[in-house]
């Protein structure tokens, strides 16, 4: 008698990316990082084990919210005052500086933190990007219905995307870049267009992360399909800036806006000083930089590969997909496109990753679901572009968005 299988008896293997070895990895890669952070600053005085001081980039905030409080529109922009400042502020930072290039709007933000030491200050930032992170993608997963059953292992890989580590580690500001898009989606999807450009408009202290959306909506803007949306969107992010500007001008005066051009005019000549570390970098001009050793040759293929996202990008807004869909290739395409974007403010990738993993969910494509793996794990390889001159995270960041941008996803077009 010949011998027979029973179709119970054939096991299916299972694909090596499955919810509990990422359930897992996220566990583990959370406990590591965390822990070897409280190693790190578990230490006496303002300096971590490594040197550096606690807060780290917090301090520039610290101390423009100081020149706020004492109306110094003359320090805004000079280097040495802040210096000083900084020094008598927080004797501990002596030898730390910072090139100040940030909208004169921006320090009016941090004078309420400035009221308070700095150690204290620099905790309550941390604490406050924490919960903003966390609210923002809170928000978002409760709009990802495949992924409600997954809750454990989202904050587990949340806890440890490299983004948001390197927010609090570094005492970065980028909470306020998420929760300005994470707001702009809500927005959109209430159908209230206005106020989503209001909330983009909030993105002029970070304005290389405002360069994709006011494509996309300028362009959207011209388009019948879109047009009245779009439009909102655009009047909305204006009457933000006038608001923004209008309130500082009656707190500074006209010298920081004067002072504020001039550095954006010569802001390419400070490239070095603004990205010691280029390795840190995830966009197209660090890759080509990185890579390229012609500076004009690495600019050329910036300005290439950065056209052809922006132009993915924008075609893809008028596509009859869902908004969410749309507004994650935007979110991808405003890393890759950044001209100026380091590892913290990989953060605003967190509602695209989160859409993307709950789309694979209900339709799995074993390629797709590589691409969003390694695009959130490669970040922490950035050190090894020292030796190698390539950055990999741009590389699976740039395939991720050419295969959601192809993604057609059935349903009527709105206008959101």
């Amino acid at each position: 008698m010949p011998y027979s299988i029973k179709p119970e008896s054939i096991k299916t293997s299972e694909p090596w990316l499955n919810p509990r070895r990422i359930h897992r990895q996220a566990l583990l890669l959370a406990i590591a990082l965390w822990l070897g952070y409280a190693a790190t600053i578990a230490t006496p005085g303002m300096r971590d084990r490594f040197g550096h001081l606690k807060g780290a980039d917090f301090l520039h905030a610290y101390i423009l919210g100081s020149i706020a409080l004492d109306h110094r529109a003359d320090a805004l922009y000079d280097a040495t005052a802040q210096r000083a400042i900084g020094e008598r502020l927080v004797p501990a930072s002596a030898g730390d500086y910072f090139l100040p290039v940030y909208g004169p709007q921006y320090s009016l933000f941090w004078a309420p933190f400035a009221l308070l030491p700095y150690a204290w200050a620099a905790a309550l930032w941390m604490l406050l990007s924490a919960v903003i992170y966390a609210a923002c993608c809170y928000a978002i997963w409760s709009t990802c219905p495949n992924l409600h059953s997954q809750a454990s292992t989202v904050a587990l890989a949340a806890a440890a995307f490299p983004g948001f580590f390197s927010l609090i580690t570094f005492g970065q500001n980028s909470a306020l870049a998420i929760a300005a898009f994470t707001a702009a989606y809500f927005a959109l999807r209430a159908r209230r267009a206005l106020l989503a450009g209001f909330c983009l408009g909030l993105l002029a202290f970070k304005p290389q992360l405002a360069v994709v959306p006011a494509f996309v909506f300028t362009i959207a803007a011209l388009r019948p399909p879109t047009r009245r949306a779009a439009g909102k969107v655009v009047l909305g992010a204006i009457l933000s800036l006038t608001l923004q500007f209008a309130i500082t001008y009656a707190w500074y005066g006209r010298t920081p806006f004067i002072a504020y051009a001039h550095v954006l005019t010569h802001i390419g000549s400070a490239a070095k000083i603004l990205e010691p570390k280029p390795y840190l970098m995830h966009s197209f001009r660090a890759f080509w930089n990185l890579l390229l050793p012609w500076s004009s040759v690495a600019f050329g293929l910036y300005i290439l590969s950065a056209a052809v996202v922006v132009g993915l990008a924008i075609a893809n807004w008028s596509e009859p997909a869902p908004l969410h869909r749309r507004f994650a290739v935007m979110l991808l395409a405003t890393v890759l496109v950044a001209p100026h974007l380091t590892v913290y403010d990989l953060v605003i990738l967190a509602p695209a990753f989160l859409w993307i993993a709950d789309s694979l969910v209900a339709d799995p494509s074993p390629r797709q679901a590589w691409l969003l793996y390694l695009s959130f794990l490669l970040p922490f390889a950035g050190p090894l572009a020292m030796y190698t001159h390539v950055q990999l995270s741009v590389i699976c960041l740039a395939l991720l968005t050419l295969t959601q941008a192809a993604n057609k996803a059935h349903g009527a077009f709105t206008e959101n």
